[in-house]
């Protein structure tokens, strides 16, 4: 992905998505040096402050940790988790309030997806590190917890 001035989306919220692309996909690893606002700037033909804009939201999800006066790096990442959901379920996703944010332990900004399967309360998980599966109708049914509820522990009731 490239900045497209002429894209209608912000200059700032393109260049934090190529940058997030990178972090996911390995290209940018944890620990690894994210490129200064300088640096940005020149290489994407943006202005500083679009450059810092990009930045800030990427520390607001933390996807990086700013460092002032030093190079920002890549935040240590929570692994991608796989969620398996009988038929019937229903998946919506949302962004969230800042006491779901927490309990999900997701980014700010980062949708959740909620997850409610019949007879049991929604289930939160952060949309950037969650894969939900749907088995085909004619195959077996998910394997659950050992409380019975698919993909992880039961909720609390």
């Amino acid at each position: 992905m490239t900045v497209e001035p002429a894209s209608g989306w912000p200059l700032s919220a393109q260049l934090a998505q190529v940058l997030r692309e990178l972090i996911n996909s390995g290209q940018l690893a944890a620990g690894d040096r994210v490129p200064g606002e300088i640096e940005l700037a020149r290489e994407h033909g943006v202005s500083r402050d679009t450059a810092q804009r990009a930045l800030a939201a990427l520390a607001e999800e933390g996807l990086i940790i700013r460092r002032r006066g030093t190079a920002s790096i890549v935040a240590p990442t929570q692994p991608v988790r796989e969620i398996r959901v009988e038929p019937g379920t229903r998946i919506s996703a949302r962004l969230p309030s800042a006491a779901e944010r927490e309990l999900a332990q997701a980014g700010r900004w980062v949708p959740l997806l909620a997850v409610a399967v019949p007879g049991w309360p929604e289930q939160l998980y952060p949309a950037d590190r969650t894969i939900v599966v749907v088995p085909a109708e004619d195959a077996a049914p998910p394997v659950t917890g050992p409380t019975g509820f698919p993909g992880g522990p039961a909720p609390a009731r």
